[in-house]
């Protein structure tokens, strides 16, 4: 690691840290309600309880989810599954900062607006898609 890295790094989890707070949330909820955490690729990962429920619920219906440095998926295959994608928001996080959700959640009433699909048209989610390599 070089030395610019060393020091710019903490900055970078200081600048994404107001969405991260929202995702360790979710995290405590899920390890208070028998879930699991692991570390994966600089970021905490937590499946089962409360993530399962939640990404299980009709309003959300996914295998995982990024917030911030913070990631809930369903279980551990989900999170193995959905790891590339779900790095690429990390990497969107750490350069919208705390802005990330409010600009999410615009990104997807722009594209709702604009009579294109609410998740699949999203700007955040199409980038995901194409910094791992899927069709975007």
């Amino acid at each position: 690691m070089t030395v610019l890295r060393r020091i710019t790094r903490p900055l970078v989890y200081v600048w994404a840290s107001p969405t991260t707070l929202v995702g360790l949330t979710a995290g405590v909820l899920t390890l208070a309600t028998g879930g699991r955490a692991q570390v994966r690729r600089g970021a905490l990962e937590f499946h089962g309880g409360f993530s399962r429920w939640l990404l299980e619920r009709r309003v959300v219906r996914a295998s995982a989810m990024t917030l911030g440095h913070a990631i809930i998926g369903r279980d551990p295959e989900c999170l193995d599954r959905c790891r590339d994608h779900e790095q690429a928001h990390v990497r969107q996080v750490e350069r919208w900062g705390g802005m990330f959700i409010p600009v999410y959640v615009l990104a997807s009433a722009w594209a709702w607006g604009r009579g294109r699909h609410y998740y699949l048209d999203n700007w955040f989610e199409i980038d995901a898609r194409r910094a791992c390599g899927d069709e975007a």
